[in-house]
């Protein structure tokens, strides 16, 4: 955490944001659902996440890194009538990727070439959405916890309230 003792921001500073983004997937995927042509899914779970994820101040500067692994729960309905589930794995949520660099491996429980028919569903339509909010998270972890590692110009160099009132007592 951030104190008033870091001169111009200058010292690492690092806060440990991973309980904070499972909570974030949770909140942001579970509930994505897409339709077409008859089929649906929808994301019902965070099955898993692994990895680091850190949100980190030096010399001024707010850094993110993170690397995860990310398994979410779907389940859907074809045309047809057939229920489908399975997971979506995506093996690396980095603070250096881009939208384009990730990767989705669909597994189907109790697979069926039948039930086949919901993978395009999961790319085509699924897809952008999880990584519309892939693309958001690294913002979105500085504007939540940005205060925490970097302290704003106004209030450098500056003692808490309390010590600066028992220093003049």
């Amino acid at each position: 955490m951030s104190n008033w003792k870091n001169p111009n921001n200058w010292h690492w500073v690092n806060k440990n944001c991973f309980t904070w983004a499972k909570k974030y997937f949770s909140e942001e995927l579970e509930g994505l659902e897409a339709q077409k042509d008859g089929h649906e899914v929808s994301i019902n779970k965070i099955e898993d996440l692994s990895g680091d994820c850190d949100l980190n101040m030096r010399k001024g500067k707010i850094i993110t890194i993170f690397d995860m692994v990310l398994k979410l729960g779907f389940q859907g309905t074809l045309a047809d009538g057939t229920e489908v589930a399975g997971s979506i794995t995506i093996p690396e949520v980095a603070h250096d990727s881009e939208v384009d660099d990730y990767v989705f491996n669909i597994s189907i429980t109790d697979d069926s070439s039948a039930k086949q028919a919901i993978k395009p569903l999961i790319r085509k339509q699924l897809q952008p959405l999880i990584c519309e909010k892939l693309d958001k998270f690294a913002s979105v972890m500085v504007e939540t916890h940005g205060s925490d590692v970097y302290i704003e110009q106004g209030k450098l160099n500056n003692p808490p309230a309390d010590q600066a009132t028992n220093a003049s007592a």
